[in-house]
């Protein structure tokens, strides 16, 4: 009698012991997956960053630092709302698209109406387009790669009928300067990312709706048995790709002066590698602004760095497939090593 309650006591003891064995590698593998999700854009930006020093002539030239912080801050602004789509296990592939169609409303309005106007005609016209980007994911269930693919193409011939396939000048000197104007000496583009960043960190950190996103991201099912209304969150977030993209396209518009129906072809490639090699998995369930930021400044400075060694543009092309099956490779190689963790293949 006594051997068999010494028997179940062990078992018992063995399976608590194996529960909070269980537990521990939990914490590892969430301790682990946050480290390589706030610190695995760091070492790529290092040495990038060395390199365009050490290797580059005039890297560090006034003119270029303004550029790459222009060119980077365009990208950043794009790849927040990106961000936010990714991370609840979607994807946008009309953003550039879409910032080609608020390109050319923004030019066409602010030549017409003037500077305000224009711009907020622009960046209506791309909420509009993230709008129904949302309805057609989520009311008519199409999967979202396949919905934004064939908008992708409807926005694209919208930006080119709306210009009739010519560019558009565009003549009001306040507005083109404002992608040129500096604030203490940085330049207006960057210090509005910053400010448009610190914005949705905020939400996806610290407001309930960032919760809920990064919830419907990790598990939709369970997001809608906990009473999230997912549907809601899926449609917010692709409006909010779209204001992003518009906001994007009147910084792009005031820093070119003319703009055209082809503006932005391929930034959806860019915009998706920069949200994954920031930290965001494709997967879904989280996401990292901060990270999205500094890989949109490291894609500036590859892009700078190879034209001022006037490398020809389609090895540019290729740089940006290297960087995006590496991003790539990096997020399953994380999701890979936290299921490690909880099967216990790793101490």
């Amino acid at each position: 009698m006594l051997d068999t309650s010494k028997a179940q006591l062990d078992a018992v003891a063995s399976i608590e012991h194996e529960r909070e064995e269980s537990a521990r590698r939990g914490a590892r593998a969430a301790r682990r997956q946050s480290l390589l999700q706030k610190l695995g854009i760091i070492v790529p930006f290092a040495l990038v960053l060395l390199a365009g020093i050490v290797l580059v002539p005039s890297f560090l030239s006034a003119s270029n630092i303004t550029n790459m912080l222009v060119n980077g801050a365009i990208l950043a602004i794009t790849a927040y709302g990106m961000t936010m789509v990714i991370a609840l296990r979607g994807i946008d592939l009309s953003v550039g698209s879409s910032q080609a169609v608020a390109a050319c409303v923004v030019a066409v309005s602010v030549n017409a109406w003037g500077l305000v106007p224009g711009i907020l005609s622009g960046i209506a016209a791309a909420i509009v387009l993230g709008l129904l980007n949302g309805v057609i994911v989520t009311k008519f269930r199409v999967p979202a790669f396949i919905a934004t693919l064939a908008t992708l193409g409807i926005y694209r011939g919208v930006a080119l009928l709306f210009t009739d396939g010519a560019p558009v000048m565009i003549t009001d000197t306040a507005f083109r300067s404002i992608a040129t104007s500096s604030l203490f000496g940085i330049p207006v583009p960057f210090i509005l990312s910053v400010l448009v960043g610190a914005g949705f960190w905020f939400v996806l950190e610290k407001m309930r709706f960032g919760k809920h996103l990064v919830a419907v991201g990790g598990s939709p099912e369970s997001a809608t048995d906990s009473g999230i209304n997912v549907k809601r969150i899926q449609l917010i977030a692709y409006i909010a790709a779209g204001a992003t993209a518009g906001l994007a396209g009147v910084l792009l518009a005031s820093q070119l002066g003319s703009v055209n129906g082809s503006l932005s072809t391929g930034l959806e490639l860019q915009a998706i590698a920069v949200v994954v090699l920031g930290g965001t998995s494709m997967a879904g369930g989280r996401g990292n602004i901060v990270g999205t930021f500094l890989a949109s400044l490291l894609l500036a400075m590859i892009n700078a760095g190879l034209n001022l060694l006037n490398v020809p543009s389609f090895y540019q092309y290729i740089a940006l497939g290297v960087l995006l099956v590496f991003a790539l490779s990096v997020d399953s190689a994380q999701r890979a090593a936290v299921r490690r963790v909880f099967e216990g293949r790793v101490a």
